[in-house]
């Protein structure tokens, strides 16, 4: 209790002295909150998206709050420790933190999939407990674009509903948008998805064998999918995993080859090990027609996924940077992430999403019809040529809030229409 009593009265210390102290004035520099710890691509790439826009803006500093490294696409000029406070609730930390937030200009909170508190709502409240206390001091601050359930958790809803108008709030799609509204009942901003910004990386050494082998696999004559399995999935669904050997075997009994792309490393099964399972259930002959893609960089991933046909994937991020290269997708939905994400490009969510206990359940019907997406490729791939300019200058707009130069305001949300 008397350490509980002292780490207060540190907080309130540091908030007396960072109100008293010198603000960063004239020039920009960001703090940027992470959506959760390290392991995942889909969050790497946001970051990475973000601090390079934020650079060619004019930004002259980017911290990362997290004191570990990530695997990211671009440099990060300080990585701020901040875990113990997020996951801990340590006020001698939060006491740091506040006394180093004079420091810069901005403040961004990468919302993605976590505030509507499906996972560790705790942590969740700190990080928006954080960005008030640089709302306070006059930073300006956003939440950047984030998607919401439709049962979101109450403590987290409680933490947002009170936050300070001054404090921005991006969904990062349409039906995000209604349920934010809905729910805090104050002004939310339609943006798109950070990772759409992301640039590829075609000299990673990864992406370059792994392209390589997709030329010589076209010369062979054979069409390249790429497949994603999200581990998430299979550990509620055990009969996921051998579905996905069978989903495998049905696509291969087709003049066409597979490039496996995990996405995320924090689990004892994470989607590598998952894809790689699957793949050895397989014959022998049908090897040489399949190659694991190392989860090593956002970028590099981008960069394959230019190259293949289509995209299979219960990941949203994989989804995403396929899109955002122009490549077209079929989606293994969950949590409602994956209907607004289509709709932004005005495509078809009932042709190109099953769930992930369909693919468990029938996965050889499965197949059929990623099979059926794939003959389309070409008219799915040229619209999206037509949609994505659209889909980027909605995600630029997530730091449209403020006079940031070179900023695009953010925009109405877009019509619903599809292509069939």
């Amino acid at each position: 209790m008397l350490m509980r009593r002292i780490g207060e009265g540190a907080v309130r210390l540091a908030r007396w002295q960072a109100s008293s102290g010198n603000r960063s004035r004239g020039s920009l520099r960001a703090a940027i909150i992470p959506p959760a710890i390290p392991g995942s691509l889909g969050d790497a790439a946001m970051i990475s998206a973000s601090a390079d826009y934020l650079r060619s803006v004019g930004f002259k500093k980017v911290d990362l709050f997290f004191g570990s490294e990530w695997p990211l696409d671009v440099p990060i000029d300080d990585f701020v420790a901040a875990e113990r406070y997020f996951y801990h609730a340590s006020n001698w930390q939060l006491a740091r933190l506040i006394n180093r937030l004079p420091a810069y200009s901005h403040m961004f909170f990468i919302g993605a999939d976590v505030i509507d508190g499906a996972y560790n709502p705790g942590s969740v409240r700190r990080r928006l407990s954080l960005l008030e206390e640089a709302n306070r001091l006059g930073i300006h601050c956003t939440v950047l674009g984030s998607s919401y359930n439709e049962a979101p958790e109450e403590s987290t809803r409680a933490k947002l509903r009170t936050l300070p108008e001054q404090i921005a709030i991006c969904a990062r799609d349409p039906v995000s948008h209604g349920r934010l509204a809905s729910q805090l009942e104050r002004p939310i901003l339609q943006t798109a998805d950070l990772a759409f910004l992301l640039e590829p990386r075609r000299d990673h050494p990864a992406a370059a064998a792994t392209r390589d082998w997709i030329s010589a696999r076209r010369a062979a004559g054979d069409r390249i999918l790429a497949v994603n399995a999200n581990y998430l999935h299979a550990a509620k669904l055990p009969a996921l995993r051998g579905a996905l050997t069978g989903f495998l075997r049905r696509l291969l009994e087709e003049k066409l080859s597979i490039v496996l792309v995990p996405h995320d490393t924090r689990s004892d099964e994470p989607d590598e090990a998952l894809l790689a399972k699957a793949a050895a259930g397989l014959p022998d002959e049908l090897h040489g027609r399949i190659r694991m893609m190392p989860p090593a960089s956002p970028g590099a991933i981008k960069s394959v996924l230019a190259n293949v046909d289509l995209l299979a994937s219960g990941r949203l991020h994989a989804i995403i940077l396929a899109l955002g290269s122009g490549t077209p997708v079929f989606g293994f939905t969950y949590q409602g992430k994956f209907e607004g994400l289509l709709q932004l490009l005005e495509l078809n969510t009932d042709t190109l999403l099953r769930s992930p206990a369909e693919l468990a359940a029938h996965p050889r019907q499965i197949a059929e019809l990623v099979l059926g997406q794939l003959e389309r490729a070409g008219e799915l791939r040229e619209h999206i040529a037509r949609t994505l300019p659209k889909v980027l200058s909605l995600s630029r707009s997530n730091f449209g809030g403020f006079d940031i130069p070179g900023s695009i305001p953010a925009q109405p949300t877009p019509d619903a229409a599809s292509i069939q």
